[in-house]
């Protein structure tokens, strides 16, 4: 995939991207690892976006939401 069509897919389907809560850093993540590999069929990025975690005596919980982004070509 080239930098072009890179770009062409993240101004698409900017609202959906924002939607499922694709950060700014996220996306240059991805496109740091196309400019270093250009020739490269697949790049991810993954960033945890929220966390909650609470001890009480012998216990904790915790929870975390995450996002992942993954541009890649299919044949």
């Amino acid at each position: 995939m080239n930098k072009e069509k890179y770009e062409d897919l993240i101004l698409r389907f900017a609202k959906e991207l924002h939607d499922v809560g694709v950060t700014d850093s996220l996306k240059k993540s991805v496109e740091s690892q196309y400019d270093r590999h250009p020739n490269s069929a697949s790049c991810s990025s993954e960033e945890a976006t929220d966390k909650f975690q609470y001890r009480f005596g012998d216990y904790q919980i915790e929870a975390q939401r995450s996002v992942r982004l993954v541009v890649k070509k299919v044949s």
